[in-house]
């Protein structure tokens, strides 16, 4: 059984964050990084639409960690609330990660995001709704 949870991440927060990840892969350590590893796929062989192609998955997957970032900044405390006062211990810990991990986000026209969580009890998602 699962029972889903939306809560919505404002729009300002949210185009902070957008901003704050461009700023991120255009500047320093990000693009050093970039660039050595673009330096070593060129002395590599590797070829340039390859080499594009494994530049916008990384900064995809980059993307993704810093917005379960955001995420767990947002909702952690009402999920670890939720969680520690039915759970304990690495159980307890292990749930909070998977919803955090697994939490579905949508973009909206106006820039906030809906957040999807998915509670494996009524009680947690209720609580969880009456604390986030």
């Amino acid at each position: 059984m699962s029972i889903t949870v939306e809560k919505t991440i404002p729009a300002a927060r949210m185009r902070q964050f957008h901003q704050m990840v461009d700023r991120w892969l255009s500047e320093g350590p990000i693009r050093l990084a970039t660039n050595a590893t673009i330096t070593a796929m060129d002395n590599a062989g590797i070829p340039k639409a390859e080499q594009t192609a494994i530049i916008e998955d990384r900064d995809i997957i980059m993307r993704h960690n810093m917005r379960l970032g955001v995420i767990s900044e947002v909702f952690a405390p009402a999920i670890e609330k939720t969680v520690n006062s039915s759970r304990s211990g690495s159980d307890a810990q292990d749930e909070i990660a998977r919803l955090i991990v697994t939490a579905v986000g949508l973009r909206r026209d106006d820039d906030s995001e809906l957040i999807r969580f998915t509670f494996t009890s009524q009680t947690e998602a209720d609580a969880f709704d009456k604390s986030a």
